[in-house]
């Protein structure tokens, strides 16, 4: 049990980190704050801008009233101005951010379960033709970058045969309540979610192979087979229970690579989610957008290990127990 506060107090250790980077690095870089802080270049301005720039940033006051002002916009969920978009910055996330979870949460999903079905199978039955193949394959998958896969996805569905659209979600005319939008929405996520899929599978059925690989040699499991269980009951109600745990802790800690990941994957696919929101942001100097953007990753990333783990202490009762069940 220890070690899950542990987890949970190191996860928000890191999220208070970028909270606090967010607000010192601007005011740390050489050169004037405001131009950080706005976006705009300090050369671009007029006297009358950077005394509007000075006053709307508060920079006219003490560093910790301008911390608190900081808080306050985290507090109140604007997350800042983005004075490039002239709009809030919570505001433009949260009209793109469904976009990137309609690829990620797919993605996280199918590659969790083709994960743990598959590593069970082949863990179980461990240097069979099926494990052999499967691990040397998937060991392969885990060199190659996303990016890759969805250049090939696209050259080979797109190009060549024309059976997927390879630009945006929807298709021009398209919206929600017109007849075919379900069908049409799903062949555009097709590509982006079978890309970032292949890029979580290797490691999650990787952890999950070699975990249940070491389990199969456990007592527990050898006694099971003298009762004559099935291979299955075996698997899923006797292995599965003991070594739930770690794969789920890994699952929880990928979440937030795979949103990273996404934000690749959308650049490529012409998605119009966060991944396109940071690209303009970084084109732009938009740092107020940037920041928003790196402090709603890492909240994506703290909440997924804080519920991973939640989960793990709900399901084992070595964990909630501890010493007692030692």
């Amino acid at each position: 049990m220890k070690k899950y506060w542990k987890s949970m107090l190191t996860a928000l250790v890191c999220f208070l980190i970028v909270v606090l980077l967010n607000f010192v690095l601007p005011r740390l870089l050489p050169g004037n704050p405001i131009a950080y802080l706005s976006g705009f270049a300090e050369e671009d301005m007029t006297p009358a801008q950077v005394q509007r720039y000075t006053e709307a940033l508060h920079l006219n006051e003490s560093l910790p009233r301008q911390f608190l002002h900081y808080l306050r916009s985290l507090a109140d969920g604007t997350l800042g101005y983005s004075f490039k978009k002239e709009a809030v910055v919570s505001e433009l996330i949260r009209g793109r951010i469904g976009c990137t979870l309609q690829i990620t949460l797919p993605a996280v999903v199918l590659s969790t379960v083709l994960g743990l079905v598959w590593g069970l199978s082949c863990g179980y039955r461990r240097d069979g033709l099926r494990d052999r193949l499967s691990t040397s394959a998937l060991l392969v998958l885990n060199t190659v970058p996303g990016f890759l896969f969805a250049l090939l996805f696209i050259i080979l569905f797109c190009f060549r045969r024309r059976w997927l659209p390879y630009t945006g979600l929807s298709a021009p005319g398209m919206a929600p309540g017109v007849p075919g939008f379900l069908a049409d929405r799903l062949r555009h996520l097709l590509l982006p979610v079978l890309t970032l899929t292949l890029g979580a599978l290797p490691s999650r059925y990787l952890l999950m192979r070699n975990t249940v690989a070491k389990a199969a040699e456990e007592k527990y499991v050898l006694y099971a087979r003298e009762r004559g269980l099935s291979d299955l009951t075996i698997q899923y109600r006797y292995i599965l229970k003991n070594i739930a745990q770690p794969f789920i802790t890994m699952v929880g800690m990928s979440v937030s690579l795979c949103v990273g990941g996404s934000l690749v994957i959308e650049n490529i696919f012409s998605v119009g989610g966060m991944g396109k929101l940071l690209t303009d942001a970084v084109y732009t100097l938009d740092y107020p957008l940037m920041q928003g953007i790196l402090f709603v990753t890492t909240g994506i990333m703290v909440v997924s290990i804080v519920l991973s783990d939640l989960l793990c202490i709900l399901i084992d009762p070595k964990v909630r127990w501890g010493e007692e069940l030692a």
